[in-house]
């Protein structure tokens, strides 16, 4: 009785090498993340620090880069200034679209 010695979910694998496997496995969890990623590709501010580059905010705002230069210039929107780099906060894009409502 060989067959008394192996579980029912037992699965025996012959002329299989790891690679194989191995293949498997990944064509298995890439058909699956497939399913997932549509719903995890929104985007957030920058985890690090929360603030936003001049495309992500111009993007928010639905407006060029040069507009939001301007805008930045005239004071409509606040501006943080990190070295070289210029970075917008959440809030002061919200800011800047509840007066440009008004």
């Amino acid at each position: 009785m060989q067959n008394s010695t192996f579980q029912q979910s037992s699965i025996i694998l012959q002329n299989v090498t790891l690679g194989d496997i191995e293949a498997m496995i990944t064509n298995a969890i890439d058909s699956r993340l497939k399913l997932i990623q549509p719903t995890t590709t929104i985007q957030e501010p920058n985890a690090t620090n929360g603030l936003l580059t001049r495309r992500e905010a111009a993007k928010r705002l639905r407006i060029s880069l040069v507009t939001l230069d301007n805008w930045t210039k005239m004071g409509l929107i606040k501006a943080k200034r990190i070295g070289t780099r210029i970075r917008y906060t959440p809030k002061d894009i919200e800011e800047a679209l509840k007066n440009a409502s008004k």
